[in-house]
């Protein structure tokens, strides 16, 4: 992606450069590439490699730029000698001691793509809807429709999990646990759940008096608790609806004889 050409030299049907996954999905991976390489550079082929990636495909190498993008990986060489690394911004999400300074970095990762930190500064937390923020997107920013409707849930998952507008230190990156990085792979790469997706572990830890937890009941005869801070504003509703629809795909099974079978 081409994110630093202008809307107008920008080639034909391409979008602004921006993350095709979520920080927190990128953080994942960092702590996948950790696991494996500590802080070391390795060939890309082999850092992918770690990912479940069976080659250099499209969703390997945009999963490489996303985190290049946050600012969790460095390259060192070109061409076919080129290697990544974990940068410094990822050993302190992921290791640093000091939770404080794990959350500030991961806030400082949320806001290193262009397009978030702009988005960021006119609208903070308080987003428009989808309809008003994919019109900006398409005709003010140079996004392609498609463009605009993956960058949306993957920027609102995004600034949801670096908790931007919290004073408090709500988020603790060395809880993503070692057992939710080894979801088995196909040749293509990840599936679907490589979408926005919540990490275990990763909850906020909520302090607040106005905390509530609903159980809500299934069909299947299952159930469902919702904890936070209630009541929410409508804006914080429509954000919250926004992240439970880009996390779907890790969290709905399909179910046999569906529509999507057919």
């Amino acid at each position: 992606m081409a994110g630093d050409l202008t809307a107008s030299a920008r080639p034909k049907g391409r979008s602004p450069a921006y993350p095709s996954i979520t920080l927190e999905h990128a953080i994942l991976r960092a702590k996948q590439l950790y696991n494996k390489e500590t802080t070391y550079a390795a060939p890309v082929a082999t850092v992918v490699g770690h990912w479940g990636y069976k080659s250099l495909n499209g969703a390997a190498l945009g999963t490489v730029a996303a985190l290049k993008k946050y600012g969790l990986l460095d390259y060192e060489g070109s061409g076919d000698r080129r290697k990544a690394k974990l940068s410094q911004l990822a050993e302190v999400i992921l290791v640093h001691p000091d939770e404080d300074s794990r959350r500030l970095a991961i806030r400082e990762a949320a806001l290193l793509p262009p397009v978030h930190r702009e988005l960021w500064e006119k609208y903070g937390d308080q987003l428009p809807s989808d309809s008003t923020l994919k019109w900006e997107l398409t005709h003010d920013r140079g996004f392609t429709q498609t463009g605009a409707a993956e960058f949306i849930p993957v920027y609102r998952a995004t600034i949801a999990y670096a908790r931007l507008a919290s004073d408090e230190p709500r988020l603790v990156a060395s809880a993503v646990r070692d057992d939710d990085l080894d979801a088995p792979e196909d040749d293509d790469g990840p599936h679907a759940s490589d979408g926005p997706r919540h990490a275990s572990g990763s909850n906020p830890v909520l302090t607040s008096s106005l905390i509530r937890t609903y159980s809500v009941p299934l069909v299947s005869g299952g159930v469902i608790q919702v904890s936070g801070e209630f009541p929410i504003t409508e804006s914080d509703w429509e954000q919250f609806m926004a992240v439970l629809a880009a996390m779907r795909p890790g969290l709905v099974s399909v179910e046999a004889g569906s529509a999507s079978d057919e």
